[in-house]
């Protein structure tokens, strides 16, 4: 992987028991659509040819935009596909970068384009533009990722449909919100000022907020974000919206994702989902290895999040920080039926819960991020229902890892449990928060966590 990361000064961990569970030695991937619970989605364009098609998005016109430049290079020195048939696996990028990679200067806006990344007969690495938008166009809107994604299935009729979503991200927060709090909230909300040393963790402070040393505040956002005069960003639902056809995979290279919440807005658009209930380290996942481990006959997302996890494992002091979870979005009903019964037997423990009880995955008093597990054990469920719980978890979770701390020494936690997600823990939210929750979540209205 390609060195990154702002190191921080190393700090003795504490030895914790926990390790990553490799569940479903068959994994693979049914049709599109079928599963527990998910309505059907339009149907995309099927080659006749057994076709991979993965599609890489890198949004990244903010203070993201070197390191994503650098992702689509060492995507550039792997193996690439070919293009001699209509077999071929078929790799795409869609990206907006600042101009030129790396600026901090979002005054000149710079166009998203889409190409496709393949190896000449001689094996010299090409790049192939498809389709650029006009320079005044947001990539963090629904329309257009939307005209992004049809054209991937227009122009390639595949068999297997793939993303890598890398950008900002706050899970299923409100666009800006995790920010700066104290916009949202009539009474405020205190917070302390972090570092700077997560790839997807640092970004800049729009000027009407409260003045904040850019340097040292965490921006990481609602999914994706554009900077600017406007600054874009999206609402989960809205994302899930503009995915106009079913997905085989999606991995979120994006801080704060591994929400239950996230997981269940996506599952009628995408079979399985990677990402992480905590923040993402600089290096972030490894490009140079992607392309073999997803755009094979059968590709092997689980493959590309256990590489993930083992680099980081390997690591020591302070870089030694990861999770990650693989969960099959179609076996969730189930834990949403056990999540429904236990919300409303647990509301009042629910409701006075203190979060200092409970696993977080969060820094600096972001305190929007539990584990789901650990959650509904403060809460007093009994040992059968835990069972039912562990059940309808271990259903779903194709594959989960966590080390046994992230970023000590940086406001960061030990990881004593890990269920694999995070989710909203309403006494620790807000009156907004708990408004936007019931809106926004479709969580919420399949298991009444917020009434």
């Amino acid at each position: 992987m390609r060195s990154r990361i702002f190191h921080i000064a190393a700090v003795l961990l504490m030895t914790v028991g926990l390790t990553g569970c490799f569940k479903d030695d068959n994994f693979d991937f049914t049709s599109s659509g079928e599963g527990s619970g998910a309505s059907v989605t339009p149907s995309r364009t099927q080659s006749p040819d057994v076709r991979n098609v993965l599609l890489y998005v890198a949004a990244g016109f903010n203070d993201l935009s070197g390191w994503l430049a650098a992702d689509i290079e060492d995507l550039e020195s792997g193996p690439l596909p070919s293009r001699n048939s209509s077999t071929d696996p078929v790799l795409l990028v869609f990206s907006r970068l600042t101009d030129p990679p790396g600026s901090r200067s979002y005054e000149e806006p710079s166009s998203p384009v889409l190409f496709r990344m393949y190896a000449d007969k001689d094996g010299t690495p090409v790049r192939d533009t498809l389709k650029v938008w006009s320079a005044e166009t947001l990539m963090c809107e629904a329309e257009t990722l939307t005209e992004a994604f049809s054209f991937m299935n227009n122009a390639f009729p595949g068999n297997r449909y793939g993303v890598i979503f890398s950008s900002h991200a706050t899970g299923w927060l409100p666009p800006r919100y995790y920010e700066n709090p104290t916009v949202f909230e009539p009474n405020g909300i205190a917070y302390s000022a972090p570092g700077n040393s997560l790839r997807r963790a640092l970004g800049s402070v729009p000027e009407y907020f409260p003045p904040i040393d850019r340097n040292s505040f965490p921006a990481v956002k609602t999914i994706g974000r554009d900077d600017g005069t406007t600054i874009l960003e999206m609402d989960l639902d809205v994302f899930a919206a503009a995915i106009p056809y079913h997905l085989d995979y999606l991995i979120f290279d994006a801080c704060l994702m591994g929400c239950v919440e996230v997981a269940y807005e996506l599952r009628e658009k995408v079979d399985v989902i990677g990402f992480s209930p905590t923040e993402v380290l600089a290096e972030g996942f490894d490009y140079t290895k992607i392309i073999g481990q997803l755009l094979m006959k059968t590709p092997d997302p689980v493959a590309v999040c256990q590489d993930y996890f083992s680099y980081y494992d390997a690591q020591s002091g302070s870089s030694r920080s990861a999770t990650i979870t693989v969960i099959d979005t179609r076996k969730m009903e189930p834990l949403a039926e056990v999540c429904k019964d236990l919300f409303e037997k647990y509301r009042v423990q629910l409701s006075s819960m203190s979060g200092l009880q409970v696993q977080g995955f969060f820094r600096y008093n972001r305190h929007y991020y539990y584990d789901l597990k650990d959650v509904l054990v403060h809460a007093g469920i009994t040992p059968e229902e835990e069972t039912l719980l562990q059940r309808a978890l271990d259903n779903c979770i194709l594959y989960k890892a966590a080390t046994p701390s992230f970023l000590l020494g940086s406001s960061g936690f030990y990881i004593n449990t890990y269920s694999g997600l995070s989710m909203y823990l309403p006494s620790m939210g807000s009156d907004y928060l708990d408004k936007y929750y019931r809106v926004h979540c479709a969580w919420n209205r399949a298991t009444q966590l917020v009434k």
